[in-house]
């Protein structure tokens, strides 16, 4: 039996969809997500730990680093809860033929992409 597959698969010259993608960042988010739960928890303890803690996490909040952490921790969270919605609507029967399913994707991420926007804009 010849086995007719591809010896050397070329990735740049596949074109996913906006669903596909959606879904790729959907379990990237969660992933971020879970290292964020790490960072957020000890900040928490460092914080509540005494008040030389506090202000220390305080001083760290007015450093650039750790505001691109936070804005990458809530940008991750924003993309999964809209996503998660996303699929919440999919689980019930709704936007599940390809036209609507990557117009939904592309609403998320537009709404992501303006709700980050104004994530950053507060943060700085």
């Amino acid at each position: 039996m010849k086995k007719q597959r591809p010896v050397n698969l070329d990735l740049t010259t596949i074109k996913m969809h906006p669903a596909a993608n959606a879904s790729i960042l959907h379990r990237v988010s969660g992933v971020i997500m879970v290292f964020a739960i790490g960072i957020l928890l000890l900040t928490l303890s460092t914080s509540l730990s005494s008040a030389e803690g506090f202000a220390q996490i305080q001083g760290y909040l007015d450093g650039i680093f750790f505001k691109f952490i936070i804005f990458g921790c809530l940008s991750a969270l924003t993309f999964h809860v809209l996503a998660g919605v996303r699929h919440l609507f999919m689980d019930l029967g709704h936007f599940e033929e390809l036209a609507s399913g990557n117009a939904t994707a592309k609403v998320i991420m537009i709404l992501w992409l303006a709700i980050s926007a104004v994530i950053g804009v507060w943060l700085w």
